[in-house]
């Protein structure tokens, strides 16, 4: 996408974060990562657009297995002005995988605020728990977030596993 310069740079922002957004969307992380790191170049500090980059680029590190990159983004978002419980959610996953499950169980129960969220949030935790050992407390909290989604297949063979061992 080549850019025109005559276009204002706030245009040239939302036109780049839009670009980014739809390769996200179509599964072209590699092409994401490359026009959210764009964006990050041109937004500055306090555009939302800047903090919008950082928080989808956690969101692709995540997914592509590296934890410490999402860590890293997140961060950066949070520093910029993000707040919520979708923020602290996905630096709880982030955290949990890479082993720092204090933190993580911080993060995670600040994302127990968002309806929508709890579900992911307790299940999350059970997970803390079951690395931390407690494995009778990892199977409350799975337990109460199969509560909230009864049909879901995954979080039943969770929760069995969790009582199988």
């Amino acid at each position: 996408m080549s850019q025109s310069p005559t276009l204002p740079r706030e245009a040239r922002v939302r036109r780049l974060l839009d670009t980014a957004e739809s390769h996200a969307r179509n599964r072209r992380a590699a092409r994401a990562v490359f026009f959210y790191r764009k964006v990050l170049a041109l937004a500055g500090s306090g555009e939302y657009e800047r903090e919008l980059a950082h928080l989808r680029l956690a969101d692709l590190h995540l997914g592509r297995g590296e934890p410490q990159g999402a860590v890293h983004h997140v961060g950066l978002a949070i520093k910029l002005g993000g707040q919520g419980p979708d923020y602290a959610l996905l630096l709880g996953r982030a955290l949990l995988e890479l082993g720092r499950l204090d933190e993580a169980a911080a993060a995670l129960h600040q994302a127990l605020q968002d309806g929508p969220l709890r579900v992911e949030a307790f299940t999350l935790l059970g997970d803390v728990l079951a690395a931390q050992g407690d494995r009778t407390g990892a199977a409350a909290l799975i337990r109460h977030a199969a509560e909230g989604r009864p049909s879901d297949l995954a979080l039943r063979r969770r929760l069995r596993e969790l009582s199988d061992a």
